[in-house]
């Protein structure tokens, strides 16, 4: 009998640099001319280079490329036509694929070296400048391994945290360590499955000979020496083992590299849901669609690893799908616990005949579902998902004696190569699906989105503030006036201020609603003071001959909860020789829902210096005319989402019409109605007792205030 450091190996060590260099390059070449990328490819190949290259001149083929395996780099055109760098960045951001990318301009040019690196690539080198490009890529896919060396430790680490907590509060998962086709440690539940009164009277046996011997040819390559670099993970091993007693008993194990007391060696787990006869479970159709329905968010997370595990060792892809059930708390309060889940039950039959490829799914809350499409691409992903919604939708549900229609949410997050975490990708794809709910006001989706980085790879969302105040010192903010037109006899020229970026190399990768995230960063205090003082500047030019202008400035959540701001708005007001009322200072409804008692409070300095004040974005809360009877304010302006629904569909202007008869019931609020593109809607609206129009139609956005208001007088 052999004692358990006679069994016990020393690791080989391996030259890392050797096998580095041994392993090609793949490479993307987005150049409009072939013989340029020819050229490239040569270079590296005379540089001593292994390159596995592909040319691409077409988006589609780009894309293509992409999804099919990871890539080590991209060299790129900087002035292409052909494929954009845009587009090659839209691409990778859409994908959430770490390939870094190598600009080539035509010429040396400081502002496209700039703009090449906020798009996100790595560098912008001028043409036939070889030996910089050199030790840029040199640079670059130094910092690649780094970044992939990075992951794997990332995912080794959360494995490893993983089987401690199924060691330490799960022992009856059966274990067992094995290094060179030897047991070096089992638990008591694997020695007893295979017939064995204790654990140590395992150690150091051949595993073959818990093996059928039918099996034992599949299971050889597992039972070899481990190289410390070589990865190894099989999420499901079925075969036949021998017990002690020569009884065979069918197991389903899963293996996993591990280091056990410092040296490479293999972990076999099977699931104590295994021994307890979960075979049997798996093939009862009853049993699984109570698997699908019963709450398991462990599970749910266990499926997401062994995704993220696929990506990382196998390159396989994935699609997560994040699907909510719109509405489930007033579900649940209308029909009940028990028809709900009855509800529910059905909802995951629909889903499950609307996937022919068996994908998992399972129930991650009481309203949420996770399902993993594996080998699937972003679009396949995302058209799939975008058709069951519409699928459930239309779908009838029948609840003993009455039917119901239900609708849901899904976010979408690409499971690749670059997640390390089940947690990171639920948070991202619950980042998508929480997008898709503020875009319908929060009560319903009624769609999928995918999540993407909207902001290009040179910064993250979580600098914002840096990149805004940056912005902002640089001039790179203007600002643009519409004006808002009278319906009935007024005296006032109104115009509203709005806040855009300047056109230009600097903001060109900023996404479209850039404006709209700042707005809710630690800088929106201050750039709501930068709006004020050059809107001051502007109006004070303007009254000169235009005496009745006044503007309508938003302020944001940071500036109402600004104890300073009313201090601040008097001095700046005194030093513009500007009168309060010329300002009417605009609130979010959902601002003021957040921040109610400071809202009532800023109102109420703002009336003591007879300054006016609109609440916009209005008939978005639950019940809107209650928190606005709490209020004091001027004027009332409907969100835009009020007005789309009233232009496509029919009967749409009862709702408008309904809000409209409650707040001329007070008169104490000025109606506003942004938003109108056609002019359809105005008599409907006159005929209402609207005060004021707002829209592209009458006027867009422009940089002065030159809106002849006595064309609508006469």
């Amino acid at each position: 009998m052999c004692s358990h450091e006679a069994c016990t190996k020393r690791p080989l060590l391996r030259d890392r640099s050797k096998m580095s260099s041994d392993k090609a390059l793949t490479l993307l070449l987005v150049h409009d001319s072939f013989e340029e990328a020819n050229r490239i490819v040569s270079l590296l190949r005379n540089a001593n280079y292994r390159v596995e290259s592909k040319h691409v001149d077409q988006e589609e083929v780009l894309s293509k490329l992409l999804q099919d395996k990871p890539w080590d780099l991209i060299i790129g055109q900087f002035g292409g036509t052909k494929t954009p760098v845009k587009t090659i960045f839209s691409l990778l951001r859409r994908l959430n694929t770490d390939t870094p990318t190598i600009l080539i301009s035509d010429e040396y040019n400081p502002q496209s070296i700039v703009e090449g690196i906020r798009l996100g690539a790595e560098d912008v080198i001028p043409m036939d400048e070889d030996q910089h490009l050199l030790h840029v890529l040199n640079r670059t896919l130094f910092n690649l391994e780094q970044r992939r060396q990075l992951r794997h430790c990332r995912r080794k680490y959360a494995e490893s945290e993983g089987r401690c907590d199924r060691l330490l509060s799960s022992s009856v998962d059966a274990i067992a360590i094995v290094q060179e086709g030897t047991y070096l440690f089992t638990n008591e539940s694997f020695s007893q499955l295979f017939g064995h009164l204790d654990s140590d009277s395992m150690i150091c046996l051949p595993v073959i000979d818990s093996i059928a011997a039918e099996d034992q040819d599949r299971l050889k390559e597992y039972l070899r020496p481990i190289g410390e670099e070589e990865d190894i993970f099989v999420e499901k091993l079925t075969f036949t083992g021998m017990t002690n007693d020569r009884i065979p008993v069918p197991i389903e194990a899963r293996i996993a590299k591990v280091d056990y007391q410092g040296e490479p060696a293999l972990e076999f787990l099977i699931a104590s849901d295994f021994l307890d006869g979960g075979v049997n479970e798996a093939t009862n159709p009853l049993l699984e669609d109570t698997d699908s329905v019963g709450i398991q968010r462990d599970k749910v997370v266990e499926m997401v690893n062994s995704a993220i595990r696929q990506a990382a060792t196998k390159h396989n892809s994935a699609i997560m799908l994040y699907i909510t059930l719109d509405n489930y708390p007033s579900i649940l309060e209308e029909i009940g616990v028990q028809q709900t889940e009855q509800l529910v039950t059905q909802l995951v039959d629909k889903i499950n005949d609307e996937n022919p490829e068996n994908f998992p799914l399972k129930r991650f809350k009481e309203d949420t579902f996770v399902m993993i499409m594996t080998n699937t691409g972003t679009d396949a992903g995302l058209h799939y998902a975008t058709n069951l919604c519409e699928t459930v939708a239309a779908h009838i549900f029948q609840l003993n004696d009455v039917t119901r229609t239900v609708t849901m949410g899904i976010g979408a997050s690409v499971i690749s190569e670059t997640v390390t975490t089940a947690e990171g990708c639920i948070d991202r794809a619950l980042s998508a699906l929480n997008d898709l709910y503020n875009d319908n006001n929060g009560n319903f989706a009624n769609g999928a989105r995918l999540y993407e980085s909207e902001v290009g790879h040179e910064f993250c969302e979580e600098d914002l503030d840096e990149v805004a105040r940056t912005m902002l010192e640089s001039k790179q903010f203007e600002l643009f006036y519409q004006p808002i037109i009278p319906l009935q006899s007024q005296d006032d020229e109104f115009y509203e201020v709005l806040l855009h970026t300047r056109e230009n190399d600097k903001t060109a990768a900023l996404p479209e609603n850039f404006v709209a995230k700042v707005f809710k960063t630690k800088m929106a205090s201050e750039i709501d003071r930068w709006v004020i003082l050059e809107a001051f500047k502007t109006l004070s030019e303007k009254i000169k001959s235009a005496p009745k202008t006044r503007l309508f400035i938003n302020i944001s959540i940071q500036t109402i909860c600004d104890d300073t701001f009313i201090t601040w708005l008097k001095v700046a007001l005194k030093a513009s020789s500007l009168s309060p009322r010329q300002v009417i200072f605009q609130l979010r409804e959902i601002d003021v829902a957040q921040q109610f008692n400071r809202s009532v409070e800023l109102i109420g300095e703002l009336s003591k210096i007879n300054g006016d004040v609109a609440l916009s974005h209005f008939g978005l809360a639950i019940e809107p005319m209650t928190l606005l009877q709490k209020l004091s304010v001027n004027y009332v302006k409907f969100d835009s989402v009020i007005i789309e629904r009233a232009t496509q569909a029919d009967g749409g202007m009862s709702e408008i019409e309904d809000l409209i008869s409650r707040l001329k019931e007070d008169e104490k609020e000025q109606i506003i109605v942004p938003f109108v593109e056609s002019a359809d809607m105005i008599p409907a609206l006159w005929t209402c007792g609207v005060h004021y129009i707002q829209g592209h139609f009458l006027q867009p956005p422009s940089r002065r205030m030159d809106y002849d208001f006595n064309d609508e007088e006469s």
